[in-house]
């Protein structure tokens, strides 16, 4: 036993749960033999609980006095050698020992630095911890939340809902979205531990602040709105600037024609443009063609009922040197070949004839040409828009076109309507043919509202085309700077005003009646003189003369 006492460790004998000998090093640390077993008890009910033989790790650490011990135990029958060993002692004699505390202080030190909040709980809902990350989340500090029953929690509207009691019921995983008294939003996850018997022993909640997320959610959900909002703009200002290649798309028509245009444009799919002879069909091609990735290639136009056939196919397709008498020594390249790269527009295409077709069909297909004349396979890169004024598929029944050209041709078609399907376009339209052949000419020219009143009534039998060459004819030949309704009397032909539906008859009677008071106007001067010509009240003359009787209202 002397040899013992003097050992620098701490031993407790016990026999019969009773302390028969206590070392020096403990004889100076605590101040009665009891008293060192009460302590131990004390603090390790499990030591006294050991009934196992052999030396076991550690079980933790205990205090005694001022010394911090790290125990272990013999056991034989009812007597048992606790051992009480400093640290240096503990990891020298249980190599283990040093490995368990480097694990026990690297899982506190996760523990306290985890960014997502770990609250932990009894089965019964008490609180045991609280790190760092849940803390900043709650705004609370931990000795506030430790020792208190999370019900407290919802009570002082710190957290609402606490789920660390519904766990324990559950007993399974249970996810809960839950606010702050700071106004947070917090997304939490509860998970039950279970001892041997079955019963939740404690309660882990991890939690995150989400409440930048779901700003970032809403911010990004603004800035989807905001791109939808500036793509809709975008577009708005997009279809106006198409008004400098002369597309006006006032008519919902023409806006519908022009969307899908731009749309069609961005595929080398091949389109079909029908509609009267005037109405724009070039137009609409060179948007195709100017919204294209092939827009800075070239584009090509050929009518193909401009031109005899012999003509039209080396036109077309070129030919070789020697192909025929009076041809070139070195041969000609033909618009397909001059179109590589870009678009080759053939309008009037119903009026191609029947063998040439078969040759148009084939390029089409294998994306190669022979020139006339030749023997080698040229291959192209075009896209082929065609536009024609007449019925092609009324043309194939009648075996005037090709149905294997007709349906190579019509993969994409559009329908150009008649200017007088469209009228919300002509006075637009024709405002812009004005700006643009003031311009061209270094003229200065308006047109007043009711020549914009007479254009708009004309039924234009040549569409857009006659729209132009009307304007073109008014400013040439207007001695004034303001272009009046007389004038394009002059200009336009009188029946040929458009019929406006089932309104017609009065419609034209209004008109009629309209320009009786206009010159009437012209002529006397005054309301009250036209009336007296006229043979009518000078209300009458005022109500009939819409915007003219601004003229003179006096006599």
């Amino acid at each position: 036993m002397q040899t013992l006492d003097r050992l620098p460790i701490g031993l407790v004998w016990v026999r019969a749960q009773r302390v028969t000998w206590l070392s020096r090093r403990v004889r100076e640390s605590v101040a009665a033999d009891i008293a060192v077993f009460a302590a131990l008890c004390s603090q390790r009910p499990d030591l006294a609980a050991l009934t196992f033989s052999g030396i076991v790790p550690p079980l933790g650490r205990i205090s005694l006095g001022d010394a911090v011990y790290f125990p272990a135990v013999q056991t034989h029958g009812d007597e048992r050698l606790i051992l009480l060993l400093t640290s240096e002692l503990a990891e020298a004699a249980l190599p283990e020992l040093a490995q368990a505390r480097q694990s026990c202080l690297d899982f506190e030190e996760i523990y306290r630095n985890s960014f997502d909040g770990i609250f932990v709980a009894d089965g019964e809902g008490m609180t045991l911890l609280v790190n760092e990350g849940c803390e900043r989340n709650y705004g609370l500090k931990a000795e506030k939340l430790i020792g208190r029953h999370v019900s407290e929690f919802e009570k002082k509207g710190w957290i609402r809902p606490v789920i660390a009691c519904k766990v324990a019921q559950a007993r399974q995983r249970i996810t809960a979205t839950q606010q702050t008294h700071e106004g947070k939003t917090i997304m939490v996850t509860g998970i039950p531990l279970f001892d041997d018997a079955g019963k939740v022993r404690k309660v882990i909640i991890n939690s995150r602040d989400t409440t930048e997320l779901v700003q970032l959610q809403e911010d990004l959900q603004r800035a989807r709105e905001n791109i939808r909002r500036f793509d809709g703009e975008i577009k708005a200002l997009r279809m106006q600037m198409l008004d400098i290649a002369g597309v006006v798309l006032q008519s919902s028509a023409m806006q519908r024609i022009a969307e899908l245009a731009v749309r069609v444009a961005r595929v080398d799919t091949t389109v079909l443009i029908t509609g009267d002879s005037g109405v724009g069909k070039e137009v609409i091609t060179r948007l195709i063609h100017n919204e294209s990735p092939r827009a800075k290639g070239p584009f090509i136009k050929i009518n193909c009922g401009a031109l005899p056939r012999e003509l039209l196919e080396t036109e077309l397709f070129g030919y070789d040197a020697g192909a025929y008498t009076g041809a070139h020594r070195q041969g000609k390249l033909g618009l397909v070949e001059l179109a590589d790269q870009g678009t080759l527009f053939l309008d009037e295409i119903g009026e191609m004839p029947l063998d040439l077709q078969v040759k148009l069909l084939q390029v089409l297909q294998d994306r190669k040409l022979t020139r006339v004349g030749g023997t080698k396979s040229i291959a192209i890169n075009v896209r082929i828009v065609a536009a024609t004024n007449r019925d092609l598929k009324e043309m194939v029944a009648q075996r005037g076109f090709r149905s294997d050209l007709y349906y190579r041709l019509n993969v994409v078609p559009i329908h150009v309507p008649p200017l007088a399907d469209r009228r919300e376009d002509i006075i637009p339209m024709a405002r812009h043919f004005l700006s643009e052949i003031s311009r061209q000419y270094g003229l200065e020219r308006q047109l007043s509202e009711r020549a914009l009143a007479r254009l708009h009534d004309h039924a234009w039998p040549g569409n857009v085309r006659e729209l132009k060459n009307v304007v073109e004819r008014l400013v040439v030949t207007s001695p004034e700077t303001l272009i009046g309704a007389e004038q394009v009397d002059a200009v336009l032909p009188g029946e040929a005003f458009a019929e406006v539906g089932a309104g017609a008859f009065q419609h034209r009677v209004e008109q009629f009646e309209r320009r009786l008071v206009e010159e009437a106007l012209r002529r006397h001067g005054s309301t009250r003189g036209a009336a007296k010509a006229l043979g009518v009240s000078q209300s009458t003359v005022v109500r009939k003369s819409g915007t003219a009787c601004r003229l003179s209202s006096s006599g």
